[in-house]
């Protein structure tokens, strides 16, 4: 097999138990919290805890992976995991779960940019959607299974501590994946945040743009996705803790599930023909469906929704090709700490605004239209931004079709 796509294929099969893991607790997380004592706010802080680490330290981990390398990275992040997660199923309180959920986020920060700057290292420039593309596809693979398996661990196990316990132990098939599977050549950094170099791609327009689009996604999964409909499926569906956490598994799942249909596709659209146009498209469709959610009322109802919302997901899927098509080569690794930071913030505010949106705006004891509304608003002027930014696979597609033009004159007859 060639090398690359050797390496990209070990780093999609571990990202699959990352993200398996992941996904086990997300539809536990808000009842998790509710279960502890807290109100819709400081459940939205306990999701947002996780990407807050990150945004910390999103940056040095990238730095950090140029000197020591990103596999010896990816290793201290999943190890942190492991022993975070275990400590958060045995909380006893608010603060000591919200602590751990910070680890969980320093241990995120190092294996999520590492793995990153990895792929993007590994990938050919005319290859990188598809390759991204496999590796995120991968990605949604875990976050299709764990929700249902973390639903059905809870229900089994009758505690909301279960799925905590289970992404411990996915993050330690994990570990031992990377120690076995993957032997990476350093990059040669010298450790260090290159600050000039984060700073111009932020002053770059077009990779800013970018990143606000990324910013956009994040915002709607980590606040729409995981704060508000846990607190839907209780407030407005009727059901408790244990029944949401397991219906919002269901959903996330079906989400997640129809998020594939579309992933590699987009990929592949997006390498031949340029990055813009899948993904404005997909925020147009978020931007169009968020709002039905709330008209949901039971699970035959809200399915349709989620596969619509899944499809949006999926457009939007290797939207790290068209940030990486903007970055230096030489500076990858900043490049994808300045990514993983932008989405990561995205992941902070969506959970912390949406949870102070639910505890403001509920009517009846029962969640309003507005988080959705403010959600597709959101979407909205991210795509239309997109509009704007620079395409370097479109200008190289334009670009092979004005030399095929050439090689091809018409014909007179």
């Amino acid at each position: 097999m060639d090398p690359a796509k050797r390496t990209v294929v070990v780093l999609s099969v571990i990202v699959f138990f990352v993200m398996t893991g992941i996904a086990m607790i997300t539809p536990a997380i808000a009842d998790y919290a509710a279960f502890l004592g807290a109100d819709p706010f400081l459940a939205g802080l306990l999701v947002g805890a996780l990407p807050a680490a990150r945004v910390i330290l999103d940056l040095p981990a990238g730095a950090l992976g140029d000197r020591h390398g990103n596999v010896t990275m990816m290793k201290y992040g999943l190890a942190i995991i492991v022993v975070s997660s275990a400590i958060a199923a045995a909380a006893i309180n608010y603060p000591m779960l919200l602590a751990m959920r910070f680890l969980e986020g320093v241990g995120g920060a190092f294996y999520v940019t590492s793995s990153l700057a990895a792929l993007a290292r590994a990938a050919p420039p005319e290859k990188r959607g598809r390759y991204m593309g496999i590796y995120v596809n991968m990605l949604l693979v875990g976050q299709t299974f764990g929700p249902v398996i973390g639903g059905a661990v809870t229900v089994w196990s009758g505690s909301l501590r279960a799925p905590f316990a289970s992404y411990a132990l996915s993050a330690a098939v994990s570990l031992v994946l990377v120690h076995t599977m993957l032997d990476l050549p350093d990059a040669g950094g010298d450790g260090r945040v290159d600050w000039s170099a984060a700073k111009r791609l932020v002053r770059d327009r077009h990779f800013l743009t970018v990143n606000f689009g990324v910013l956009s996604v994040f915002l709607v999964r980590g606040g729409i996705i995981t704060t508000v409909l846990p607190f839907l499926t209780q407030m407005n569906w009727g059901l408790d803790l244990e029944g949401s956490a397991a219906m919002t598994g269901i959903l996330i799942t079906t989400m997640a599930a129809a998020s594939m249909l579309t992933m590699y596709p987009s990929g592949l659209v997006a390498d031949r023909y340029g990055r813009k146009w899948s993904f404005v498209s997909a925020l147009f469709l978020g931007a169009l469906v968020l709002p039905f959610i709330h008209g949901t009322r039971d699970l035959a109802s809200a399915v349709p929704v989620m596969v619509l919302v899944g499809l949006m997901f999926g457009l939007a899927g290797p939207m790290a090709s068209w940030a990486t098509d903007l970055a230096p080569p030489e500076n990858m690794g900043v490049a994808m700490g300045v990514y993983r930071t932008i989405g990561d913030l995205g992941f902070l505010l969506g959970p912390v605004m949406m949870g102070a949106l639910i505890q403001t705006t509920s009517v009846g004891g029962e969640v309003s239209q507005i988080p959705f509304l403010f959600g597709s608003a959101w979407l909205l002027v991210g795509g239309l931004l997109l509009l704007t930014a620079r395409d370097p696979s479109g200008e190289r597609a334009r670009a092979r079709a004005r030399s095929a033009a050439a090689m091809d004159p018409p014909r007179v007859l």
